[in-house]
């Protein structure tokens, strides 16, 4: 057993190149899983971090279901403190303003979550009680002192830095009537409650926060501890739905664990896509290994007959390349763990964009890295496995012949049945979708992996029509040498179709990432051109009065301007379930001079469902929860308003991504008689023509934006800052896709160095009747470049056929109806990507047969 140990490394270390590509392969699998398991559980603890270090040590929470500028009535607070369950409730009122210095960016910040208006977050609280509810790390100064009325304020630390503020200075927050002054006298951590709008936080007297901001005997929320009596999650539901009752469903009461289902329900996408992406990588790298296994067990043919000869059993044979599989797995999982904790830096550098966050430490645990590395070491000693096997069957008298004529199995002959299967199984289920939501991304991921799969099974039936249809292409191009060469692709079937299976996957990786991608373009493009609007973007930290419009309209070279606010309001669905929703107020005699709507039926008469809008008592609502919930033109959507419940008719369906599609638009005489507000949110504006958008948005900033703290955008930049988040967030697919290429391309270099080891004999036999050195070249070159094609060819086929899928599937589980766009760029690429890389590989291969000597190989008999 020592002798065949050794054996194994000398092996090991005699074919350095073999080695190091088995050991990319499992480089490359760990390396993807890991980095996609580092990135799961970075995201889920930071999620659940950020929500625990807000609320703190709170159990339940009491709302009002109001709109923007209402709260909670003072007095619920005695109700809730009366319970018997209830140790601490915790008052406080939550403001959004500005700080009345320097002029804001003219910029809109966006994130994967949406606009990002900007501004300044300000608690008002109770000193005495909330430090009992919320931790607060001090590390300059102290806290707010017992002083109800003071004008004090606590800062986060990083957020006093980026702004050049300290202890002691005086800072001025914006109010209705105007600037007021505040002493700095403390500056807290950028963790648990100072991680509320990214930093942009401090705490202020809650009675100063009432009379400032003119919300004397209101508060927004009541965070309650229960006693340690109630500690088990019965005993807290119990007492929620106590509460519930006793203020009734004015007053919402919600568990802290509940909180952050938007933000949990997009990471769960992104978790989901990453996974899928873990998996793929695991596939391609298993594809590396058993290639790679492959050409060593042709090589040391000879080598294992002779072992044979000498007394090895099959088993032991079986056993010695196992072993070599094993400790290449070892050095290549370690080694992908290294890689792998660098590639989740890159993954968690997304989640920054989709959290808005500064940055996000990675959460490393010795399971996750174990468990990958055992994966590694599973997945190399499977994709091992069959090579293994094929050398432990190697007879010594078919190792003595100078090349062993093997039969094909029955997955090669008969493989396309079963690949039909898989196929029809496949599309079935992804399209039709008959499971519940929660299975359906996580069988989806499964299901295509199923349908690569299926695929691969065709290839091998197919190879012959491949040849036979591309020959001529290949006759004009290389001759008759090329054409020589590329029947020498039906000789070895499997290592035939694992590259071409390969380079496959690569293509429709780059189709599928760059067709999502384009297809989300032309809607979010059309989307924002009309929810923007017109040419500028005006937005302020604090909602804007009527007369910001007028001062607007008084600018040269503004032609027009509309108001639009968003109010989180809840509504009822048709299954009589209450959920939230985002109202968007528009003033419909200026709405249509700026920009105009999408209808999501484009035979629909706009004008007549406009002026449906403009007489009240009407929404728009969204493509989304137009199918996610069934509704239709002229169906009734019941708002709960500060009037009360209100039921508006449905005048029209639009394409509206806002909150992410959960929003309606009402006009705003609607907003200010049922929502008892007339404020504006942001102006868009529009300009006339000749006039420069650089222009007129430096004008504005220079006459008002450093009085009103207005912040100003053109349309163009929010919508390139909206690609640019999209292309971000499709960033890891496209890497991938790269990867699953370069993992082609070395299966193009596996498969033509065994196919000319193979067939050295014969190669010399061609050069000794006069084939010459190009022509040898020529022949290995035709050989890889129809192999690229057919990967192409099914790559490109399978990428639309995903891509059409997946956005089928989002459209059947989300509400989603995105059009599909043909992504012409990406067709092209990815069959020249295909031709480009299967020719550059076998460059090595074709260079080596080229030099063959003739009586080196023909010496052996």
């Amino acid at each position: 057993m020592l002798l065949t140990r050794w054996l194994t490394l000398r092996s090991m270390c005699s074919r350095p190149l073999r080695t190091l590509l088995s050991m990319f392969g499992i480089i490359l699998g760990v390396a993807g899983l890991l980095a996609i398991r580092i990135t799961n559980l970075t995201a889920l603890d930071t999620l659940s971090a950020l929500f625990e270090g807000t609320a703190g040590k709170t159990d339940l929470i009491v709302t009002y279901t109001g709109t923007d500028g209402d709260g909670l009535p003072e007095r619920i607070l005695r109700r809730i403190i009366d319970d018997e369950a209830v140790q601490t409730a915790v008052p406080s009122l939550q403001i959004h303003t500005a700080l009345a210095v320097g002029v804001p960016e003219s910029a809109i910040p966006l994130s994967l979550l949406g606009f990002d208006m900007g501004g300044f977050s300000v608690f008002g609280i109770d000193s005495q009680t909330d430090l009992s509810v919320r931790d607060y790390t001090i590390t300059q100064g102290e806290f707010l002192s017992q002083d109800e009325n003071g004008r004090e304020i606590v800062l986060v630390e990083n957020y006093a830095s980026e702004n050049e503020l300290e202890v002691g200075k005086i800072i001025e927050l914006l109010t209705e009537d105007g600037p007021k002054e505040f002493t700095v006298v403390g500056l807290i951590a950028k963790k648990g409650v100072g991680q509320n709008n990214n930093g942009a936080f401090g705490v202020i007297p809650l009675k100063t926060a009432q009379e400032l901001f003119h919300r004397n005997g209101e508060i927004d929320q009541v965070d309650i501890v229960l006693k340690p009596d109630y500690g088990s999650a019965d005993q807290l539901a119990m007492v929620k739905a106590q509460l519930q009752s006793q203020l009734g469903d004015e007053y919402p009461v919600t568990s802290t664990v509940s909180g952050g289902s938007r933000v949990n329900q997009m990471l769960s996408g992104f978790s989901i896509g990453l996974n899928f992406m873990g998996g793929m990588a695991l596939f391609v790298g298993g594809y590396l290994i058993y290639n790679t296994f492959s050409m060593t067990v042709v090589e040391r043919t000879r080598e294992f007959g002779l072992l044979r000869t000498l007394g090895l059993t099959r088993q032991q044979v079986t056993i010695q390349v196992l072993v070599e599989a094993a400790i290449l797995g070892l050095i290549g999982s370690c080694v992908g763990a290294i890689l792998g904790i660098g590639l989740s830096q890159g993954a968690t550098y997304l989640l920054t964009y989709l959290l808005d966050l500064d940055s996000i430490p990675l959460i490393i645990t010795p399971e996750v890295i174990l468990s990958s590395l055992l994966v590694g070491m599973a997945v190399t000693l499977v994709a091992a496995l069959i090579p293994a096997w094929q050398a432990g069957r190697i007879s010594p008298l078919e190792a003595l012949r100078v090349r062993g004529v093997r039969k094909e199995g029955w997955l090669l002959r008969q493989g396309w049945i079963l690949g039909l299967l898989f196929l029809s199984i496949s599309f079935i289920i992804l399209v039709a979708n008959p499971f519940p939501y929660d299975v359906q991304f996580r069988l989806g991921s499964l299901t295509v992996v199923c349908l690569f799969f299926g695929g691969t099974l065709l290839i091998p039936g197919s190879v012959g029509i491949w040849q036979r249809v591309i020959r001529p292409v290949v006759h004009w191009l290389y001759g008759a040498a090329g054409q020589l060469g590329s029947r020498n692709i039906q000789r070895s079937k499997l290592r035939t179709t694992l590259t071409v299976a390969a380079l496959m996957i690569g293509v429709s990786m780059i189709i599928i990432t760059r067709g999502m991608t384009d297809s989300f373009k032309g809607d979010l493009e059309t989307w924002i051109n009309a929810y923007v609007g017109g040419d500028l973007l005006v937005t302020s930290a604090s909602p804007m009065r009527s007369q910001v419009m007028r001062r607007l309209e008084a600018i040269p070279g503004v032609e027009a301007v509309t108001p639009m606010r968003t109010l989180d309001v809840k509504w009822q669905t048709p299954d009589e379930k209450t959920e939230d929703l985002v109202f968007m107020g528009i003033d419909t005699q200026t709405y249509d001079k700026v920009t105009s709507f999408v209808f999501s039926d484009s035979q629909v008469d706009g004008e007549a469902a406009y002026e449906k809008l403009s007489e009240g008592n009407t929404l728009f609502i969204s493509s989304v929860l137009a199918e996610k919930y069934g509704l239709n033109v002229g169906d009734t959507l019941s708002l709960r308003t500060r009037s009360g419940e209100r039921d508006f008719s449905i005048a029209a369906v639009v394409v509206n991504f806002y909150n992410q599609g959960l929003a309606v638009q009402g006009n705003w005489q609607d907003m200010r008689r049922y929502f008892k507000t007339s404020e504006a949110g942001a102006y868009l504006v529009k300009l006339a023509d000749g006039y420069l958008t650089t222009e007129v948005q430096q004008r504005i900033q220079e006459t008002y934006a450093d009085r009103q703290h207005l912040s100003i955008a053109s349309n163009q930049s929010l919508i390139d800052q909206v690609l640019t988040l999209l292309n971000q967030a499709y960033s890891m697919f496209d890497v991938m896709a790269v990867i699953a290429l370069l993992v082609g391309a070395l299966g193009v270099v596996n498969t033509l160095t065994m196919n000319v080891v193979e067939r050295a004999r014969e190669i010399g036999m061609l050069r000794s009747i006069g084939l010459t050195r190009e022509q040898t070249l020529v022949m290995v070159l035709a050989e890889s470049l129809l192999m690229g094609l057919i990967g192409g060819v099914l790559g490109l086929g399978f990428g639309i056929l995903l891509t059409r899928i997946f956005l089928w599937s989002m459209t059947a589980m989300s509400g989603y109806k995105i059009n599909f766009i043909m992504p012409v760029g990406a067709v092209i690429a990815g069959i020249s990507i295909a031709l480009l890389v299967s020719q550059l590989a076998a460059i090595f291969p074709a260079r080596r047969a080229s030099r063959t000597q003739i009586l080196d190989v023909i010496r052996y008999e």
